[in-house]
């Protein structure tokens, strides 16, 4: 049923004195509490009843505690929208009182005590009482009571009620409203806005990229305001951080943003269609993993759903987003190095012709021009050879072999190295800083990692020392280097530091050990050994411990 048609329903709804009740059901979080508050506030003038009082059953205890709830929130429907007026207000309640017609009542209006809650019931009359959040009811208020006052409300005190809810509760006391609902409920309206309507309706002004993040809420079916709330606000602060960097790569933060968030906050509400966010935040590609329970269908279903979005494989800035998503707070500075290489690469496409067009024959025809794809790849990498990072080459050498063109991607290989092998830090393909988003052809990979130890000489153990103290990264290689020492070795290395170089050292050989299980090993015995050595020695060792 649209939002405008529901908008319609209350309008009518409220124009008349008619005492019945209205029930508005739709999932948690489609904005049931936000249309109503919209249109209450803008069809106030034409309200039949001139009282109303909004209630949500979260949190209250008792039937008892209800009804003074439903009291003490009634306010004139020509304040609706207003701050409340405590004055006006506690006339409203003292004129409610006076006019039950029981002579206890104006001796003692100022302080009636216990039979606040029958007298709550018996001044209310004459409104339009709103019930919100009825299925998260707590255990203390039954719904067949809570059936038993809408009816009393209705029948005896002339009130309209409105009813929010998600019928779909799993709660077995929840049981009892669609019991009791046929003899109580006179109309029922079905609250489900479609994916347009729903972000239309929580973001009606503009704000950079509003089209962008829109679409890509919509193309996920995105109906829940909630959870669109948090995705422009995630979408805010990331623009705010990259907003120094090209569209596409602010374009790739928002796509990212929109559909990790959905994973995030919505997998639970339809686990067999929205993928688990573990799913989606891994690098490369995606596949089965029967630890997590995602068998072979489960994980081409998701993977197929991802694809049809347009997000195929998640790289670092992706996974930095994931994290900050997760963690609560933005990693920036990761954030801000990554679209920074990123923007290299978009720069170098936007300059290079020849590799700007190698891709635009890839991608804008489906004729059969195998030949020339290849032709416009290889003179394009030939031209950015110098200056392209390794996973944008590799992106040119996984094309050239899709189409069966080995020979020529091995060539273009050799190419790249010689070129390159006056600055052999890039073939450090391990290296996560230097090649953050990963490299897509296997040969290529290995091919960098020779060229690495061939034209970058093998650094010593003094030579990683001080290259990773006071870091929080390292190269698995040089684990291997490390791992060279023998345990008589690392004593004696150990025994030699002096001054700040202690702590530091041993502390990268701590940070590098954990890829390296024998390395870790030899640690252990060579600091277990000198903490043996003194009682002093092994109260030195709690900064390492």
């Amino acid at each position: 049923m649209s939002t405008e048609f529901v908008k319609q329903q209350i309008k009518t709804f409220l124009s008349t004195s008619a005492p019945e009740v209205l029930a508005i059901k739709g999932n948690w979080g489609v904005g049931k509490t936000h249309c109503w508050d919209k249109c209450i506030e803008e069809f106030k003038d034409e309200c039949a009843l001139k009282s109303y009082s909004y209630v949500s059953l979260f949190g209250v205890n008792s039937i008892d505690a209800l009804k003074q709830l439903t009291l003490l929130n009634a306010i004139d429907t020509q304040t609706i929208g207003q701050k409340k007026n405590a004055k006006a207000q506690a006339k409203i309640w003292a004129e409610r009182f006076r006019s039950v017609k029981l002579p206890i009542i104006d001796q003692y209006i100022s302080g009636i005590g216990e039979a606040f809650s029958s007298l709550s019931q018996l001044a209310l009359k004459d409104t339009i009482i709103c019930f919100d959040d009825i299925e998260r009811h707590s255990t203390g208020l039954e719904i067949k009571d809570f059936m038993g006052l809408i009816s009393y409300f209705k029948e005896r005190k002339n009130c309209k009620i409105v009813l929010l809810l998600n019928e779909d509760s799993t709660d077995e006391s929840f049981q009892d409203y669609k019991k009791y609902k046929e003899k109580i409920v006179d109309r029922q309206l079905h609250f489900e806005p479609t994916a347009e309507q729903s972000f239309d309706t929580m973001y009606e002004t503009d704000f950079e990229f509003r089209s962008y993040v829109r679409d890509c809420c919509i193309g996920l079916n995105i109906k829940n305001k909630r959870v669109i709330i948090k995705i422009v606000e995630h979408t805010k602060e990331f623009l705010a951080l990259v907003d120094t960097f090209d569209d596409e790569i602010k374009r790739q933060v928002i796509h990212s943003t929109v559909v990790l968030s959905w994973c995030y906050y919505c997998h639970g509400e339809d686990p067999e269609r929205i993928p688990e966010f573990k799913f989606v935040n891994r690098s490369g590609l995606r596949k089965k993993d029967e630890s997590h329970g995602w068998d072979a269908k489960k994980a081409k279903s998701w993977d197929r759903f991802l694809n049809s979005y347009g997000f195929q494989l998640t790289d670092e800035i992706d996974l930095a987003v994931a994290h900050s998503i997760e963690q609560g707070f933005l990693d920036k500075e990761k954030l801000i190095t990554l679209c920074q290489h990123k923007q290299r690469e978009v720069d170098l496409r936007k300059e290079n012709t020849k590799w700007n067009k190698a891709w635009e024959i890839y991608h804008y025809s489906f004729e059969t021009n195998d030949d020339e794809v290849a032709e416009a790849m290889d003179a394009g990498m030939r031209d950015i050879a110098s200056t392209t990072s390794c996973s944008q080459y590799s992106d040119g050498l996984k094309v050239l072999r899709g189409i069966g063109k080995d020979e020529l991607a091995d060539e273009l290989v050799c190419f790249f190295i010689d070129k390159r092998k006056a600055t052999p830090e890039i073939f450090d393909v391990d290296n996560v800083i230097r090649n953050p988003f990963g490299i897509r052809d296997e040969n290529f990979k290995d091919e960098l990692r020779k060229a690495y130890l061939q034209f970058n000489p093998k650094p010593t153990v003094t030579d990683v020392l001080n290259k990773r103290r006071k870091s929080n990264s390292y190269n698995s290689s040089e684990a291997e280097i490390l791992n060279e020492l023998t345990e008589e070795q690392m004593y004696d290395l150990f025994m030699s530091f002096k001054g700040e170089d202690l702590t530091d050292f041993i502390r990268v050989f701590l940070l590098i050990s954990g890829s390296c299980q024998e390395l870790a090993q030899k640690i252990t015995n060579t600091l277990d050994k000198i903490s043996k050595m003194s009682v002093l020695n092994k109260l030195r060792m709690s900064k390492f411990y």
